[in-house]
């Protein structure tokens, strides 16, 4: 943010509903979710949101020739939401059109994760800023950069006296650095961009084909191995009755009711893909193979059989989750 408004010469940042950039000040202002900005406002001045997939809304705010900078997930890390391949292509031009750069924040869809070393190469984008993080270093210790265009970085380093406008305390860490050049290489002689690409494809085929067995499965998507289960209400109406329940009470609470059984009875870690949202976000290790696919598979089959059976286990689990959630006062109304 700070590159963009001193390259541009423009204040105006804008980012997408249901992003999320981060939690310090400044990337807190432009991540979106009310569950990570509650208690800390007022946030940085000059940021808007935009539709997620929506032209004509970004249009209406580029035109306006203030904007310094559009930032966006191409896989949004919250509800696994993909950018539509004509509205990203036409992003980028009103970006050019309207003097705006165009920042892809890769930060978890970087580094392998999407079948390629970065998600915009699958649509053969060129960002003029990149951030990346996470698995940079491979997990081994915390690493994070950003990529830029060259006339960028001299508009912010202009002058010899501007040398120290941006820095870091643990910038240039020998340790990072040494991680995240082992990280670069094994993504490389071992394939695992290619691995993520191929076992993506088939782990989605695979979910495919328990969308079809099980009616609450209402959608299944992903980019590589970033991929999402969404769930809607089940047809059953005894279940109904108990999704209803649930929903009352917390908008997020079902998507536990998958997560734990993954985790207590299979050893599986997958994750609620974000607040409020019937969605199951997993990301596999890139070594991921046939044996594991199998695994997750039968796993999943078996907690969404478990949902069935009600009453049940995974229901009186729901039970205690609801009787917690009231407990501490976090009722539908308000959070």
């Amino acid at each position: 943010m700070k590159f963009a408004r001193c390259a541009s010469g423009r204040s105006r940042i804008i980012a997408v509903e249901g992003s999320y950039h981060g939690l310090s000040m400044g990337a807190l202002s432009i991540t979106h979710s009310g569950n990570f900005r509650e208690g800390f406002g007022p946030f940085l001045p000059d940021v808007s949101f935009v539709k997620h997939n929506d032209i004509e809304d970004l249009e209406r705010h580029l035109k306006k020739k203030d904007v310094g900078a559009f930032i966006i997930e191409l896989v949004q890390g919250k509800g696994v939401k993909i950018v539509a391949d004509d509205y990203i292509k036409a992003a980028r031009e009103l970006c050019r059109k309207y003097g705006t750069l165009f920042i892809s924040d890769e930060v978890q869809t970087g580094m392998g994760r999407t079948g390629k070393l970065f998600a915009y190469q699958h649509w053969d984008l060129d960002p003029d800023i990149i951030t990346m993080a996470k698995a940079l270093s491979g997990g081994y210790v915390p690493a994070a950069g950003f990529v830029t265009r060259r006339e960028i970085y001299q508009k912010v380093y202009s002058r010899l006296d501007r040398c120290v406008v941006h820095s870091t305390t643990f910038g240039r860490n020998n340790l990072a650095m040494a991680c995240g050049l082992a990280t670069l290489n094994i993504l490389e002689e071992e394939k695992l961009m290619e691995n993520a690409a191929f076992r993506g494809e088939q782990l989605l085929n695979r979910l495919r084909g328990l969308q079809a067995k099980h009616d609450i499965i209402k959608e299944v998507r992903g980019k590589g191995l970033m991929l999402a289960i969404e769930f809607k209400e089940p047809a059953s109406l005894k279940l109904k009755v108990a999704w209803k329940a649930i929903h009352a009470v917390d908008k997020g609470l079902f998507a536990q009711m998958i997560v734990t059984p993954l985790l207590q009875k299979h050893r599986i870690l997958a994750q609620v893909a974000g607040h409020n949202m019937d969605v199951v976000k997993i990301l596999p290790p890139l070594i991921i193979g046939d044996k594991e696919i199998d695994h997750f598979i039968h796993a999943l089959d078996d907690a969404i059989q478990s949902i069935a059976t009600f009453p049940g286990p995974v229901w009186d689990f729901g039970t205690n989750l609801v009787k917690a959630a009231l407990k501490n006062g976090y009722a539908s109304a308000g959070r």
